[in-house]
């Protein structure tokens, strides 16, 4: 039995549709997903300090309370397989001036003129 031409393109043509199908819901479920609730928020000052919840944050290392912030991904193994990790929620990690430690939150850094 010879198969023709066409069969195996439109086969073809059909695996790549589903594919894409499949993309496409997994980067819009991503995007509709509800977040979990983050507590409060990391409050910036202009002198390079921070606070949440109303506390000052110090190192738990050297006791320094000034700190540079960066945004980080919380990647996860399906959504950087298919190279979509932007989808993924991400953390506050404040990096202390004084020593280098690293500390975690899992809120957005917000002005704290705002």
């Amino acid at each position: 039995m010879e198969f023709d031409n066409s069969i195996i393109l439109a086969v073809f043509l059909g695996m790549l549709l589903l594919l894409v199908i499949l993309f496409l819901g997994v980067m819009i479920a991503g995007a509709l997903a509800p977040r979990p609730s983050r507590g409060a928020p990391l409050i910036a000052s202009e002198d390079g300090h921070f606070e949440v919840a109303g506390k000052r944050i110090s190192c738990s290392h050297c006791g320094g309370s000034e700190f540079s912030v960066n945004q980080i991904l919380l990647n996860t193994w399906l959504l950087s397989l298919l190279r979509i990790d932007w989808l993924d929620a991400s953390a506050s990690v404040l990096t202390c001036l004084k020593c280098g430690q690293l500390t975690w939150f899992n809120q957005d850094s917000a002005k704290g003129d705002e």
